[in-house]
């Protein structure tokens, strides 16, 4: 996810979670190959992997060459977004708008595929409008050089309106012999295994904002105490500091906030006064003092 899969928020989330696959932050090819303050979002440490790096484009050349330079990096993937709704993603022919043009989102992947000895992965929607089209599409990517498709229950004209539905998510894995994964209203690891049904795994995306936990069983995530989340919230922040100026670290971490301090009493106004300290200093003072 963009802003949020940074290299503090997988390292806090690797720690907790030794078992799951972690992905960059959605980065544009075009980014990457022009400037180097976003070629630094693909950098990680070795703790982190496995590490899916995630990327975006319209150009299968310019993504063959990315993933060529790339691939030697020690990351363990490739992943093709063919699914963000974001409109000003989508205005530029990218994400989800190359639903509409299957035969181009083919020619991501094959390019892709044949410039990397990686896996190369593919996340996106049912469909633009409706699932009609959705296990034609996903054959000619798994065809085009795909090893495994994540699949979210809604379609890009839904962005995040609605609910999301499994049900062609389920119908298309009968349809593949590539493992497909599910995604969509997701809140716990609990939800998504009960989920899975015929499915090879589950992705949790929006869920895990200021929930590092979110994967754990709902039995285990009763045992966090307050405490605990201050703790890794501090750590979190920490671990941004390590790379990013106090200030801009600040910023970029308020949008956790709201998911480290729920359940706390008074949540907002805690949320508020952490959003308004001036330095991690007093940063961790305010935060120490929600469980003194």
């Amino acid at each position: 996810m963009d802003g949020v899969t940074d290299r503090a928020f997988r390292q806090v989330v690797r720690r907790l979670n030794p078992e799951v696959l972690l992905y960059s932050e959605f980065t544009s090819i075009n980014g990457i190959e022009h400037s180097g303050q976003v070629r630094e979002r693909l950098r990680f440490e070795n703790m982190e992997l496995p590490y899916l790096v995630q990327l975006f484009g319209r150009e299968p050349a310019l993504f063959a060459k990315i993933a060529q330079e790339i691939s030697d990096q020690g990351i363990s993937g490739i992943d093709i977004n063919l699914g963000c709704p974001s409109k000003r993603i989508v205005q530029n022919g990218n994400g989800a708008a190359l639903i509409k043009e299957p035969d181009l989102a083919c020619q991501i992947v094959e390019a892709t595929a044949k410039a990397t000895h990686l896996p190369v992965t593919v996340k996106t929607r049912l469909g633009w409008s409706d699932a009609e089209n959705l296990i034609p599409f996903a054959k000619s990517l798994e065809s085009a050089g795909a090893q495994l498709i994540t699949i979210h229950g809604r379609t890009a004209k839904m962005g995040y309106r609605g609910e999301a539905d499994w049900e062609p998510i389920y119908e298309l894995k009968k349809a593949l012999s590539i493992p497909v994964l599910g995604n969509g209203d997701l809140r716990g690891g609990d939800q998504g295994k009960g989920q899975l049904k015929n499915l090879d795994g589950f992705m949790i995306g929006r869920a895990s904002l200021g929930n590092p936990w979110v994967f754990w069983s709902e039995e285990k995530r009763a045992e966090v105490t307050l405490r605990d989340k201050i703790e890794v919230m501090i750590e979190h922040l920490q671990a941004l500091l390590s790379y990013q100026p106090e200030h801009k670290a600040l910023i970029e971490f308020r949008k956790h906030l709201g998911g480290y301090v729920s359940g706390f009493r008074d949540a907002k106004v805690a949320r508020r006064e952490l959003m308004e300290s001036q330095s991690p200093s007093e940063f961790t003072q305010r935060a120490l003092s929600l469980v003194s």
